[in-house]
């Protein structure tokens, strides 16, 4: 089982079905929550509009059917509700304003609809049920689903989780904020708003600041590694955090990332990975001299078991590399023994994953803004 597998400890094997139960859920609250408000809002539209009866299905098919006309919902994938909002969004006022200067019938538009601030909140909510029922065909092609949970480290264990909590003796995410939280997956502003899980107590880690985070980063992680290519990369990353404009947005350099997750038969870790929330490049590097991971015991023995027993080692490298893209799309890059002669350009390859950021993209808070201004 992968990484996420300790949602459960006592139904290790469910977690494909425990995420349809996490989003069904996330459906029905938003449900609810539209059921609240309809008559209301059916009636203001109706007043609205001066219709004489306002369904919701009407509603349905102004603003619902309108996702291909105001954004590329078929083509684009989002990172996340608000990426989808935002854009959707921007869509609305761009089609306001094209009809409005070629002298084109505006008054009932959409985007001047939106200027309501009740009827935007219910459209928001309504868009974002569809959304999740959506989530797959929305999102990149490794949901964040399957990396809601993650387990790190060698020896001492930490978990990641989105807006975690501790019910009956088990760390999972809570359903009804993993919707609401305002920072990017797997960044410094995650962990800072979230802090680290250890899974044998019922409070998270809390880290406040980056200081606090050099602390645990250096002072016991680092602490913890053997190698001192490891070392150097640990100091490496704490100066790009002190270096970065915005720190909060910087994804995590995530230390020995564990398949297994929380699972006692260990398989496979990667020494560093980065899941970068901007882009979702999902990118693993091995600091793998071949004295440490490809060496050869009693080297001087016949040609044939030498052969054979790098030929096992090779085989199980391979392995671990086709099950961590095959399960969660995660490349591994390999630093060899050659490689790792220039660790300043280890390094490098490592910050260029780090910095990647997606092309320019509007905000949910500017578009409302555009609204608000016609």
């Amino acid at each position: 089982m992968p990484i996420y597998k300790s949602l459960n400890r006592t139904n290790q094997h469910s977690k494909m079905t425990l995420d349809q139960k996490l989003l069904k859920e996330i459906d029905k609250d938003l449900t609810t929550e539209l059921r609240a408000r309809q008559d209301y809002i059916m009636e203001k539209l109706r007043v609205r509009l001066n219709q004489d009866r306002y369904s919701f299905q009407r509603f349905n098919g102004l603003f619902g059917g309108k996702n291909n006309t105001y954004v590329d919902s078929v083509r684009t994938q989002f990172t996340d509700f608000n990426d989808f909002y935002s854009q959707w969004l921007k869509g609305v006022t761009d089609h306001y304003e094209e009809r409005y200067y070629n002298g084109k019938a505006v008054n009932n538009h959409n985007a001047v609809l939106l200027k309501d601030a009740e009827i935007e909140k219910y459209v928001r909510i309504f868009l974002e049920r569809n959304f999740y029922r959506n989530l797959k065909e929305r999102t990149r092609s490794k949901p964040d689903e399957r990396l809601w949970t993650i387990w790190f480290g060698y020896n001492l264990v930490f978990g990641l989780l989105i807006a975690p909590r501790y019910i009956q003796g088990v760390w999972n995410n809570d359903k009804s904020e993993i919707r609401r939280v305002n920072y990017k997956y797997w960044t410094l502003g995650h962990v800072i708003s979230e802090g680290f899980v250890d899974n044998n107590t019922d409070s998270t880690f809390k880290i406040r600041n980056l200081r606090e985070f050099e602390a645990v980063y250096i002072s016991i992680l680092k602490q913890l590694s053997n190698s001192q290519y490891e070392k150097e990369i640990y100091d490496r990353y704490i100066q790009y955090l002190k270096d970065s404009t915005n720190y909060l947005e910087e994804p995590l350099l995530i230390p020995e990332l564990r398949y297994n997750g929380l699972d006692k038969k260990h398989k496979y870790r990667v020494d560093f990975t980065v899941l970068n929330a901007h882009t979702m490049d999902y990118v693993g590097f091995e600091i793998s001299p071949a004295s440490s991971h490809m060496s050869v015991l009693k080297l001087k023995e016949k040609q044939k078991a030498v052969n054979e027993e790098l030929s096992i080692k090779w085989g199980k490298e391979m392995d671990k590399r086709n099950d961590y893209f095959k399960d969660f799309g995660i490349t591994i890059i390999t630093f060899t023994d050659e490689s790792l002669m220039d660790i300043d350009n280890c390094w490098l390859q490592i910050e260029n994953i780090l910095k990647r950021r997606a092309n320019e993209k509007t905000s949910v808070r500017a578009e409302l803004a555009r609204i608000a201004s016609i």
